[in-house]
This record gives structure tokens, sequence and C-alpha cells, in this order.
């Protein structure tokens, strides 16, 4: 792993299946046998603590939180159009490819699956999956953004619905 990805203790991360967390201490486990160094990571929104191997941030997409630059291309993409909904296909699958784009570790990809979920919500609303995957798309997206700017999560919520142009 490169000195781009380390980490140290306290840093702020983001885990693209859990949100933000902050890495509260390394530790070493025993896996098949092999001594493993891991990161324990307090989730905040979900109150977890989840230990990673090292060796398995980057397959898990864990990753720093926005930089301003990256901030300001979240909020061009949740500005830009929303996605026309598919009409045809099997709603199991527009939710597992949601899934997946949620937790590719993308701040992109969650940004536009969070705007394109707001947008159907508006049109014609959301089955209760996808209401499911919005309510975590835009709790991980609100999160890392409070953590960035430094403000509350619900703060940041209303600016998502803002760039959006959701808000009721």
């Amino acid at each position: 792993m490169g000195l781009k990805t380390a980490f140290k203790v306290g840093d702020t991360i983001f885990y693209p299946s859990a949100g933000v967390g902050v890495i509260q201490a390394t530790e070493d486990l025993y896996i098949d046998g092999r001594r493993e160094p891991c990161y324990v990571i307090h989730i905040h929104q979900n109150r977890v603590t989840i230990k990673v191997p090292r060796t398995n941030l980057a397959k898990n997409g864990i990753r720093r939180p926005l930089d301003g630059k990256k901030a300001k291309d979240v909020f061009k993409v949740l500005s830009s159009g929303g996605a026309r909904r598919a009409t045809g296909g099997n709603w199991a699958e527009r939710c597992k490819d949601l899934e997946r784009r949620i937790n590719t570790g993308s701040c992109l990809e969650l940004a536009a699956a969070v705007r394109d979920l707001m947008h159907w919500k508006k049109k014609s609303g959301l089955s209760f999956e996808e209401a499911r995957l919005l309510a975590t798309a835009s709790g991980y997206l609100s999160d890392e953004l409070a953590a960035v700017q430094g403000i509350p999560s619900e703060t940041a919520y209303d600016h998502i619905q803002r760039h959006i142009g959701a808000r009721a």
C-alpha cells in the first residue's frame, strides 16, 4: 500500500458500505494462522466498530474523505439532470445496480445515486427497497460532506436537497 493511502490513528475515513468513520486504533488479528495488521474503525452513523485488514483497504473502497475540489464535483453531479428510470427490466436488478453504485467508494457514483433516487421519489415515488437505498446513500453523503465542511449532517442534507432541487 502506498504512502498516499496510509492512515494513522485519528484519521477520518470513508467506508463505502458503512459511511464516515474514524480510525481508533491499529491491532493485529490472526486470520488463517497469519498475523494481519488491521485498522479499528468506528463508524459514526451506525455506531459500530469494524476491524479491516490493511491489505483490504483498497478492495473495500476505503478512502480519505472528500477534499474541496471533489466536494465541488459532487455538487455538480447533484445539480445535473436526473437519470430516467428504466421502465423495463427487473426492479431487483435496478436496486442491485444502485447498491453497487453506492458501495463503489466513488463519491461521484454515490452522489449520482442520491440524485437519481431523489428525482425518482419526486416524480413517481420509490419502492420500499429504493427508499431504503436513498436513506442509506443520502446519509453516507451528508455525513461525509458534514465531516469535510465542519457542519451538522442535517445542514449537509439540506445542501444536497437544494442542489438537486428536491426540496419540498
